[in-house]
C-alpha cells in the first residue's frame, strides 16, 4: 500500500468537487478555491446522486475496528496481550475479506500506566502483526464511549472539571504519547492517529455546560499538538459520535471522522436522515479541503438477516459518496456489543461482530465483499 502522502487531494481536485457541490445545490459562499481548468476537473453530480469525495487514498480504505476475543475491557485486552490470538483472529479476517486494508486498534493508557515498557512491546507486535494481513493501523490513544452493559474503559467527562480530577495534572500523558506516537511518529504501518473515540458525551449533558466543552476541547487541541512535537507523520483525527458537529473538531482534525450509524430499530433514524447527514458531512468536507472517513459503522442485530441489510444499507451509501469506511467489529470479543447473549451481557446494538466466536465467517456477513 502507497504512502497516505501520495494521494492528497490537490486544489485543482477540490475545486472540481467543490464545482459540482455547487451544481448540486451546496454551493457555500464562504468557499473560495481557484478556477479548475475545465478539461481537469470530475464532470458535474449526475442527477439524483449525492455529493462525492475527490478519489484519494482515503475513498479506498476499507476495513475494520478490531477488539480482540479474550477480554471484556482495554485494560484485560492489553495487560493479557496475546499475540497468538490476535494473529490467529487478523488472519481470519484476511482469509474471508481479502480486501481489508485498515484496522482501527484502541488502545489503554490504563495498562500502559501498569507495564509501560511491556505495553510498548505489545503495541510494536500489533504493528508487526496487522502488516502481515495487509493492513494499516489506526490507533485509538483515548476512549470516552462508556457503556452501561460491559463498559471498556477510558476518560470520564469529570476529568475534565479544573481543580477537581488528577486528570489536569500536565503533561501526565506524555510518556504514553512518547512511547507510541514518538517512536511511530514516521512509521508507515500508521494510519492515522485517533486521538480519542468518541468525546463531548455519556456522562453528562455537555452541552448544557460550556465549560466541560472548553475543557474538553481544550484537551483534545493539546494531544494533537503534543503529538505534531512529537513529529508524527500520519494525519491526527478524532472519531465522533453522531451527535457532535464536524466544526468543533476540525481545528486538530488532519483527518475527520465520523460515526454514521444508520439505527435500524429507531424510528426516528430514518434513512432520509441518516442520508442527509452524510450529505452535511461530505459537504463540510469539502468546504475546509480535508479527506473523511467512517471510522465507526454499521449497526448490530442479534438477527443475522436483519445486520446483513444494515450492513449492505450503510456501505451502500457510504460507497455513493466516495466515503472509506473502517467497520465495527471484526472479530468476536468479550467486549460490549461484540458477542452473542451465552457469552454475557447484550446492549442495544446487539452483536456487532462479523466473525463467530468459533471462527466461523457470521451467516451472510460476506456482505462486506461486496463493496
Amino acid at each position: 500500500m502507497e504512502p497516505f502522502a501520495k494521494h492528497s487531494w490537490t486544489r485543482r481536485e477540490f475545486s472540481g468537487a467543490l464545482a459540482a457541490a455547487g451544481a448540486a445545490g451546496f454551493c457555500n459562499p464562504l468557499v473560495h478555491a481557484e478556477p479548475a481548468d475545465s478539461r481537469d476537473s470530475p464532470p458535474a453530480q449526475p442527477a439524483g446522486e449525492p455529493l462525492q469525495m475527490p478519489d484519494s487514498y482515503w475513498t479506498e480504505i476499507h476495513g475494520f475496528n478490531y477488539q480482540p476475543s479474550y477480554g471484556s475491557n482495554g485494560f484485560e485486552l492489553w495487560r493479557k496481550f496475546d499475540a497468538k490470538t490476535v494473529e490467529a483472529e487478523l488472519l481470519r479476517g484476511k482469509k474471508y475479506f481479502p480486501k481489508m486494508n485498515g484496522l482501527r486498534w484502541w488502545q489503554s493508557w490504563d495498562a500502559f500506566v501498569r507495564a509501560p515498557n511491556v505495553y510498548a512491546e505489545a503495541f510494536d507486535i500489533t504493528l508487526e502483526l496487522a502488516d502481515k494481513v495487509g493492513c494499516r493501523v489506526m490507533p485509538v490513544l483515548f476512549n470516552r464511549w462508556h457503556d452501561s452493559v460491559l463498559d471498556y474503559g477510558g476518560t470520564y467527562i469529570d476529568h475534565f472539571l479544573p481543580g477537581v480530577s488528577w486528570v489536569q495534572r500536565p503533561r501526565m500523558f506524555d510518556a504514553f504519547l512518547e512511547a507510541l506516537v514518538g517512536r511511530h511518529a514516521d512509521d508507515p504501518r500508521i494510519l492515522a492517529w485517533d486521538l480519542c473515540n468518541e468525546p463531548y458525551s455519556y456522562s453528562c449533558p455537555v452541552e448544557k455546560i460550556p465549560e466541560i466543552v472548553s475543557a474538553e476541547t481544550a484537551w483534545l487541541q493539546g494531544l494533537y499538538e503534543r503529538c505534531k512535537q512529537l513529529g508524527a507523520k500520519s494525519p491526527i483525527t478524532v472519531g465522533i459520535h453522531p451527535g457532535v458537529p464536524l466544526e468543533r473538531v476540525e481545528p486538530f482534525s488532519d483527518l475527520l471522522s465520523i460515526h454514521p450509524y444508520w439505527v435500524h430499530s429507531n424510528p426516528r433514524n430514518s434513512k432520509e436522515a441518516f442520508e442527509g447527514s452524510l450529505d452535511r458531512d461530505v459537504r463540510f468536507a469539502l468546504k475546509v479541503q480535508k479527506p473523511l472517513l467512517a471510522t465507526e459503522c454499521c449497526w448490530g442485530d442479534l438477527d443475522d438477516e436483519v445486520r446483513v441489510e444494515s450492513v449492505r444499507y450503510t456501505l451502500t451509501e457510504l460507497r455513493r459518496r466516495k466515503i472509506g469506511y473502517l467497520v465495527y467489529l471484526l472479530h468476536h470479543s468479550l467486549i460490549a456489543d461484540a458477542h452473542r447473549p451465552e457469552f454475557g451481557p447484550v446492549g442495544g446494538p446487539g452483536n456487532l461482530a462479523f466473525i463467530e466466536a468459533d471462527g466461523s465467517l457470521r451467516p451472510g456477513h460476506e456482505v462486506f465483499n461486496e463493496f
